[in-house]
């Protein structure tokens, strides 16, 4: 019916228009009042979050608004627990599931992104597009390096199946690399030809993983 009414308006992007399907939360009824409303949800989220910020006070300290901060990590949350699996596929809600930062989560990836930001402020060297790659021998690097290359292929496939799940499980796949590296691949202390070639690697994944968080409608904290 929606459809049918942007065609008789005319409107010129009538026939681009496509119903997406999603499964069922399940454990959620109006009639049982079992219902669990957004705002209530966000709050509960944000709440975790802060606490979880709140236990490492010297980190906290540096943020400049905690509270904004705390906001980003609940909806981060929410949207990559909502997004990780196949979209028609049913499951029942959960407070736990929805408020855990444990594991392969929102907040993890938006760790990963922030920890990338502070290794480029402490970091001596800067960005260089130019650095010489062939000093990367760690299966680390090529390891990061080869899922940064498969990116546009991941983007193609999300948008042909419109399954923002193939997104999400590609972003825990890069920051699993990028975790592995972080013994190998040390960029403080490096001689600067190493730095930099170590470090355009991570910067590199730090803008893939920047440009994912946003597609998937967060946005990316540089600090946490």
């Amino acid at each position: 019916q929606l459809f049918k009414i942007i065609e008789l308006l005319g409107l010129p992007y009538a026939d681009r228009f496509q119903h997406i399907n999603y499964g069922l939360v399940k454990g959620m009824s109006t009639r049982k009042g079992t219902v669990v409303f957004l705002d209530d949800l966000l709050d509960e989220c944000a709440s975790k979050m802060h606490s979880v910020m709140r236990a490492n006070e010297e980190k906290y300290q540096g943020i400049a608004d905690p509270e904004h901060t705390a906001d980003v990590l609940g909806m981060s949350a929410i949207l990559i627990q909502d997004m990780s699996a196949k979209r028609i596929k049913d499951y029942t809600f959960n407070w736990d599931r929805m408020l855990s930062s444990e594991g392969d989560t929102g907040p993890y990836l938006q760790y990963t992104h922030a920890r990338l930001c502070s290794l480029e402020r402490r970091v001596a060297v800067g960005v260089n597009p130019d650095a010489d790659m062939a000093l990367l021998t760690e299966d680390a690097a090529h390891s990061i390096i080869s899922l940064i290359a498969s990116y546009p292929d991941v983007l193609s496939a999300a948008l042909v199946s419109m399954e923002p799940c193939n997104i999400v499980q590609y972003l825990f796949k890069l920051c699993h690399a990028i975790s592995s590296a972080w013994n190998t691949m040390r960029v403080l202390g490096e001689p600067d030809d190493l730095a930099e070639a170590r470090l355009l690697v991570y910067w590199s994944a730090r803008v893939v993983l920047c440009n994912g968080l946003t597609l998937l409608g967060l946005r990316p904290l540089e600090r946490m």
